[in-house]
């Protein structure tokens, strides 16, 4: 199977990656730990000391209470939010994808369909991707104006 180069010479970038593409490392470090597992993630302490902004002016750390209430109502943690939320759900169905592939192998008639309607969808199709990546280099500034370039 040939190599394509543009996918050789791609960059990907980890989930925490692309949230700080949208707000503040220490935002996305919370997201990421606000969305985990509460039986998965690290103890507040832990996760305070990974950044400055988690300490308060008195010299302790921030409450959970604090982050939630002024951290998560903040937009580009709400757009962080979506693109964890959106990476997980391609996570989980990949989970799901290998568990119902390995019973369709053992002889289960109903795994095997549902591997069959995955593999019809566009899951495993890139394109929209791609063509965001694409499209997201263009700079048409008429379009940048509103409705028909005013």
């Amino acid at each position: 199977m040939a190599v394509n180069k543009s996918d050789e010479n791609k960059q990907y970038k980890t989930v925490l990656q692309k949230m700080t593409e949208v707000c503040p490392y220490y935002i996305a470090k919370y997201v990421e730990w606000y969305l985990t597992d509460k039986n998965e993630r690290c103890k507040w302490d832990e996760l305070a000391v990974c950044d400055q902004n988690y300490k308060s002016k008195a010299g302790g750390f921030k409450t959970e209470q604090f982050a939630k209430e002024n951290w998560l109502t903040r937009e580009d943690a709400q757009r962080a939010m979506q693109i964890y939320l959106k990476h997980m759900k391609t996570f989980n169905t990949m989970q799901i994808y290998q568990k119902m592939f390995q019973k369709a192998l053992e002889g289960d008639v109903n795994a095997a369909k549902y591997i069959d309607q995955v593999h019809e969808s566009n899951f495993f199709d890139e394109s929209d991707d791609e063509l965001n990546d694409f499209l997201s280099g263009i700079n048409i500034p008429a379009l940048k104006k509103g409705k028909g370039g005013k």
